[in-house]
């Protein structure tokens, strides 16, 4: 190797030597003051990005959990004030059973605390609020109960309850066209245009009985379409004792005769038509009070009867009357659910933005003078109403019991959610550690190399530094 003194090429690779191992030292005192392998996107591209979606996952959890909480504390609120509603309806049972005894008198029975726990029941409902918000007037999308809006509601197709997780508002569409298949499919189209639907085979759930397809007598079968987030309690024969729907098993009118209706004859001709006879029975019991009213399905071939609650008597069997509100195969059918937005109702108890990491809650309207308690009306200043309130009274307090389980089970429910989240909290953020945290062991073994080198690195410089001088004692 020739002697030079233009380039001392050892004092240039010791020098960058010397670069490298001082940038390595700075590196690992940076990793082992902050603990974190990854500080920037240079230190491990892909671990970066990973990780990154990874905290802020875990940042949507750890809020979630914050959610679910307050959404339980909403709940019991509501709970809490049901509860209280409870026990005015068992006492204003108490009272109708007391009035319905001949041993007082009107001027005695107990009108005014009736009326007055009536009353209070409204207040109470107007009043249980969270962060400003009403919860007992209506709370969350809701279905529609109105049967001509929501006409599986209607007591024809037997379904008596239809719950919603989820489900956005709208108009859901059932396709139940062949009494053969066991397919029953649930269709809803977005305002953009974009149709949701979802079709579920219920064979396995239905008997065979007369060659038709039904829910089992005395049964009940839920048809869970999870995917739309509705849920549809679907009767057999005999279970809905409540109902006041009924439905013709006959092709026209037979022999004719007289069916009675609220104490009034009803004639029907021989051979009469189904059509007719529904046209005709529905202006009878349109004037009723309360009102009910007939109308002919040409394609179930059966005349569909809403009595109101008055009384029908056919006992010629001149129609063959049954009880409408149970499934048969094909009996939902261009049906459809109406489910109403309305604010609140939605617990966001997951960090992304999907269904699945949401809870609706919904919360009927339960004042006196609302549809789901339907106390309007209902009084004890008689005998007669006060025997008649027992029933509507026995109806609320089972929807106030059905509305506190369903609040009851999505407390228990969120309680299951923020168990789930704390643990996938915990294996998130040992995956997110893994990735990015350092370890400490290795970052203090490789600092203490790296010093050592730049140790040596600077004492090579300095060597380097010397080897021009060698030419000089060519010079002497």
């Amino acid at each position: 190797m020739p002697v030079t003194i233009g380039n001392n090429i050892a004092a240039i690779n010791a020098g960058r030597n010397l670069n490298i191992n001082n940038a390595d030292v700075t590196k690992r005192i940076e990793r082992l003051s902050s603990g974190l392998r990854i500080n920037r996107g240079a230190d491990d591209v892909a671990g970066l990005s990973v990780s990154e979606g990874m905290r802020s996952e875990l940042l949507g959890m750890r809020q979630s959990i914050r959610n679910a909480e307050q959404g339980a504390s909403l709940l019991q609120s509501a709970e809490g004030s049901l509860n209280e509603v409870s026990n005015m309806l068992i006492r204003m049972r108490e009272l109708a059973v007391q009035s319905a005894n001949s041993s007082l008198n009107d001027s005695n029975r107990m009108q005014q605390e009736f009326l007055m726990l009536e009353e209070e029941i409204d207040r109470i409902a107007l009043t249980t609020t969270y962060n400003k918000k009403m919860l007992l007037t209506g709370f969350g999308n809701a279905v529609s109960q109105t049967g001509s809006v929501s006409t599986a509601l209607q007591g024809f197709s037997g379904v008596n309850e239809i719950s919603i997780s989820g489900a956005v508002p709208g108009t859901y569409i059932f396709s139940d066209t062949s009494a053969e298949d066991n397919q029953i499919m649930l269709s809803i189209t977005l305002d953009d245009g974009t149709q949701l639907s979802q079709s579920i085979d219920v064979g396995s759930s239905l008997d065979r009985s007369e060659g038709t397809n039904l829910v089992a007598t005395g049964t009940t079968f839920l048809a869970n379409f999870d995917r739309l987030g509705v849920q549809v309690t679907m009767l057999g024969p005999e279970v809905d004792k409540t109902s006041t729907t009924l439905k013709a098993q006959v092709t026209d009118g037979g022999a004719g005769g007289n069916i009675v209706i609220d104490g009034e004859a009803f004639p029907i001709s021989p051979g009469e038509s189904l059509a007719n006879i529904a046209a005709r029975m529905n202006t009878m019991l349109e004037g009723l009070t309360p009102p009910g009213f007939a109308v002919f399905d040409a394609n179930l071939n059966e005349i569909q009867i809403e009595t109101g609650g008055n009384t029908f008597v056919d006992s010629s069997n001149i129609l063959d009357t049954i009880a409408a509100n149970s499934y048969i195969d094909g009996r939902l059918d261009g049906k459809r659910i109406v489910i109403e937005q309305s604010e609140g109702g939605v617990l966001q108890v997951g960090p992304n933005n999907d269904d699945s990491n949401r809870l609706s809650v919904t919360i009927g309207d339960m004042r006196a003078s609302g549809p789901i308690l339907n106390l309007s009306g209902v009084s004890v200043a008689t005998i007669e109403s006060s025997k008649s309130a027992i029933g509507r009274i026995d109806w609320a307090i089972q929807a106030v019991a059905r509305q506190r389980g369903d609040l009851g089970a999505m407390v228990n429910r969120l309680q299951f959610a923020t168990q789930y989240l704390e643990s996938a909290i915990e294996n998130t953020q040992a995956a997110e550690s893994a990735i990015r945290d350092a370890d400490v062991a290795e970052e203090v073994a490789q600092f203490t190399s790296s010093q050592i080198m730049t140790q040596a690195a600077t004492a090579m410089v300095a060597q380097a530094n010397a080897i021009p001088q060698s030419a000089l004692q060519l010079l002497q």
